[in-house]
């Protein structure tokens, strides 16, 4: 015992705990990030924006987007799971992945044109979902301007998805205007929520004459 004891400095006074990772001996969660990160943990491939002008439900489909988590056709089959016909239920020509349904299908495609046109940008050219989700980085503007941007996008994912959901299980018809107008609709709600100060009215939004 007291050659385990003849390092410790003794000390007047009563026991307290102390908490070795921080040099204050204070406890702190930061301590246990700036620690972990340390041993052997590397950075994400892609950092997903969280955006705060959409409600979580919607950065949530974005974010299992870009993960790859959606149940999409394929990933059902790629589970093992019989789901019978793979194929996009917008098109019908290929299977249904993350990256078809959202950025390489004709029916989505249009989606973002017609959008595109609507905010009056160049055409927004995608390869993939990355560029979808970095495509407000492109635009010229504020920060606050490339945020909005990001929140419309965002819905527009949104809107897709309750599309393909539909058209699955409501046996709707796939509908390009209606994922259109829904997505400027729902965008103009939670963006003027947020920003409380804006003083755009609809017929501003729905031609897309705002000033940020």
């Amino acid at each position: 015992m007291s050659a385990l004891l003849s390092g410790v400095n003794y000390r007047a006074g009563p026991d307290r705990w102390l908490w070795s990772l921080n040099p204050t001996g204070e406890f702190s969660v930061v301590s246990i990030k700036d620690v972990a990160a340390i041993y052997g943990r590397s950075a994400p491939a892609y950092s997903f924006f969280w955006n705060n002008f959409v409600p979580k439900k919607v950065g949530i489909v974005s974010w299992r987007v870009i993960m790859e988590r959606l149940p999409t056709r394929a990933a059902l089959v790629a589970r093992n799971i019989d789901i019978g016909d793979p194929s996009c239920p917008f098109c019908g020509e290929y299977d249904e992945t993350c990256d078809h349904i959202f950025a390489a299908c004709h029916f989505a495609q249009v989606v973002w044109l017609v959008i595109a046109q609507w905010c009056k940008i160049p055409p927004i050219i995608a390869f993939g979902l990355k560029d979808l989700l970095d495509a407000h980085v492109a635009v010229v503007g504020s920060k606050k301007k490339k945020k909005v941007f990001s929140a419309i996008f965002q819905v527009v994912i949104w809107s897709i998805w309750k599309m393909r959901n539909e058209v699955i299980f409501g046996n709707e018809y796939p509908n390009i205007s209606k994922v259109v107008d829904e997505s400027k609709s729902m965008s103009f709600l939670w963006i003027k929520y947020q920003l409380k100060s804006l003083d755009w009215t609809w017929n501003e939004w729905r031609n897309f004459r705002i000033a940020m």
